[in-house]
């Protein structure tokens, strides 16, 4: 196997009895767990291999990714996030630029940030004023029930060890802490970048997928095992759209999917989705999983 790759076992129930779900045309393939659908990259590269990459993710020629293609998205999630928690410490781990934080400037908020491109922390220290870790959440050692909020968007897919930041989450959220956890929509995400739609927009009948970082893809049902394994309980689903990148008759066409999928989900009582991002609520339950001790981070 090539040494930047490692084999990888299920995040959700540790094992590794899998099928292939999508043949990469090198040594990493998609992989699907038998026990739980988790969706996952295996052989996949290295944590080593995703860090170096991430510390390179926010330059100086690709701002607009984190500022105008998402600031409307970010902007409803942190609406849905302030009408449960009105104030109070917040920590948005992958902050990248710190775009989310301008969304709580008003109100009796203090701002926290974890992210490992040095660029996007000092962009969110000095223009968002958010105390900002440069490194990985594990590094950072907050202390225990320090946080009202915990944000983690579009960025958990990219976490070798999803599960292990998940109960580091638990042990530094307050017991009335909210998690908020925003990925891809998984049927949009296969029908994107695989076939008639990725050609038409991308002129590639596939995009991403073995040739990217992304190590995991979360259908509803395998992210609620992994929150509910990991000590969190889903309170809410809000469909979500798709990175605005494109302008005209593409936007337009995003703008109407958008529009559908928010309708095909409310119809569907939130069992059809086909939406482009999804953004979890989850809180903790109570009690914690079996084998795991209140705080632990094992």
């Amino acid at each position: 196997m090539d040494e930047r790759f490692e084999g990888a076992n299920c995040a959700v129930c540790g094992k590794s009895d899998t099928e292939v779900f999508i043949r990469g045309g090198g040594p990493a393939h998609i992989v699907k767990c038998r026990h739980d659908s988790l969706v996952y990259m295996t052989p996949r590269p290295k944590a080593e291999v995703v860090r170096k990459f991430h510390t390179t993710d926010v330059r100086n020629d690709n701002l607009e990714i984190f500022d105008r293609y998402r600031r409307e998205i970010l902007s409803r999630e942190a609406e849905a996030v302030k009408r449960l928690k009105p104030a109070g410490n917040l920590l948005d781990i992958g902050c990248a630029t710190g775009v989310f934080f301008d969304n709580f400037t008003k109100g009796n908020w203090r701002l926290y940030g974890v992210d490992t491109a040095p660029l996007g922390v000092s962009i969110s220290r000095t223009k968002r004023g958010a105390e900002v870790f440069n490194g990985t959440l594990a590094e950072a050692q907050y202390p225990s029930g320090f946080f009202d909020v915990v944000s983690i968007l579009d960025t958990l897919f990219y976490d070798p060890d999803p599960r292990a930041t998940l109960v580091e989450i638990r042990r530094i959220l307050k017991d009335d802490g909210l998690l908020a956890v925003e990925v891809p929509g998984f049927t949009y995400t296969l029908l994107r970048n695989r076939g008639p739609l990725c050609w038409l927009l991308d002129r590639k009948w596939t995009k991403g997928y073995t040739a990217s970082y992304h190590l995991y893809y979360f259908s509803p049902r395998s992210l609620r095992l992994l929150l509910e394994a990991s000590g969190f309980r889903v309170t809410k689903i809000i469909p979500e759209q798709a990175s605005l990148d494109r302008g005209g008759v593409l936007r337009s066409l995003n703008e109407l999917h958008f529009a559908l999928a928010r309708l095909l989900f409310t119809a569907s009582g939130g069992r059809l989705s086909l939406a482009g991002k999804e953004l979890y609520l989850a809180v903790k339950s109570n009690p914690c999983p079996p084998g795991q001790a209140p705080g632990s981070s094992a």
